[in-house]
């Protein structure tokens, strides 16, 4: 746990200037029968659940202005334990700044002096010198935190109970809306016009994974590519380097739309090239395995898919079968 801090007008930003730290005080019980921890953490999963954040909730998005400023047995009490101010910093960077491309998780520390030894030979040969980034310029990027992110791999998704700002944008909708999928379906439709052998209409009769419509649907829904470095990535046959990561391409609400893995070596390819739209093509995302609840029968894919057929398009490219 954090410690909190003696002097809050220090802080930078300044206390309450992130949405999910306006969510906690606004909603913050005193006379709760919870441990502060469990509250925390049951507001922050209630905060991620959120269709939409209101924009006047980020002090960025609201010309500076905090929309409620926090008093002061707030910030002592609600605020400040809840994470250390370096990872609030790049909470706050990764929420207001909005920087594009992969971010790094780490959520194993066994044997911790040879798997710390990996992995610093892997961000020096790959994310270091002659490799994609500086130390500088990567600090927010990498997430290795052993007292906050050590985790087993069924839990990685707790790593969103510290940094919720991994996920989502101030004043847009976690999902794809209905305006989204207009779009999305007037694309499938341009596709289609030139290709109409690869949209199958009746996409509920086929799981193809030529579906253009449906696999437009999944890569509008997606909003961060998340890498993991977790046991079986240190647990390698080569004792000296790390093993293939986890990576995982999340919703707004922090679920996995797909997931894949990839190589210490084509890390730096989506450091590098930080635009999501450059890698539909690839293998990471055309060979991901579909998550759970964006399945056909899963609750968000069914009710995406289903939204998406009820919406006539208004391109015109758009071919009638």
């Amino acid at each position: 746990m954090a410690e909190p801090t003696d002097d809050a007008t220090e802080v930078s930003p300044a206390w309450g200037s992130l949405p999910a730290e306006q969510f906690l005080i606004r909603n913050w019980d005193p006379a709760s029968s919870l441990a502060p921890e469990e509250q925390r953490r049951t507001l922050i999963r209630a905060f991620l659940a959120m269709e939409n954040v209101p924009a006047e909730w980020c002090a960025v998005a609201n010309n500076g202005n905090i929309s409620r400023v926090p008093i002061e047995s707030e910030v002592q009490s609600v605020l400040a334990p809840w994470r250390p101010l370096r990872l609030r910093k790049i909470a706050a960077h990764i929420w207001q700044d909005r920087p594009e491309g992969l971010i790094i998780l780490r959520t194993y520390y066994g044997n911790d002096e040879e798997a710390a030894a990996k992995f610093e030979e892997w961000l020096d040969r790959e994310m270091g010198n002659g490799g994609s980034e500086s130390e500088e310029d990567s600090w927010w990027r990498i997430l290795d935190d052993r007292e906050h992110f050590n985790l087993p791999d069924d839990q990685w998704h707790r790593v969103l109970d510290v940094l919720p700002e991994l996920v989502g944008c101030s004043g847009q909708p976690r999902l794809p809306n209905a305006k989204a999928l207009a779009k999305t379906r007037s694309m499938a439709d341009h596709l289609r016009s030139f290709h109409p052998d690869l949209i199958d209409e009746n996409y509920y009769d086929s799981l193809s994974k030529e579906n253009v419509l449906e696999d437009l649907v999944l890569y509008e829904a997606q909003q961060r590519w998340l890498a993991i470095a977790n046991r079986d990535s240190f647990e390698s046959e080569n004792e000296n380097k790390v093993d293939s990561f986890r990576l995982l391409m999340l919703d707004g609400h922090g679920n996995i739309v797909k997931e894949s893995d990839i190589w210490p070596e084509e890390i730096p390819m989506l450091v590098n090239s930080p635009l999501r739209g450059q890698f539909r093509d690839s293998r990471w995302w055309v060979g991901g395995v579909i998550g759970p609840r964006y399945k056909h029968d899963g609750d968000i894919g069914s009710a995406l898919f289903a939204a998406i057929r009820n919406i006539r398009s208004q391109s015109p490219f758009r071919v009638d079968s």
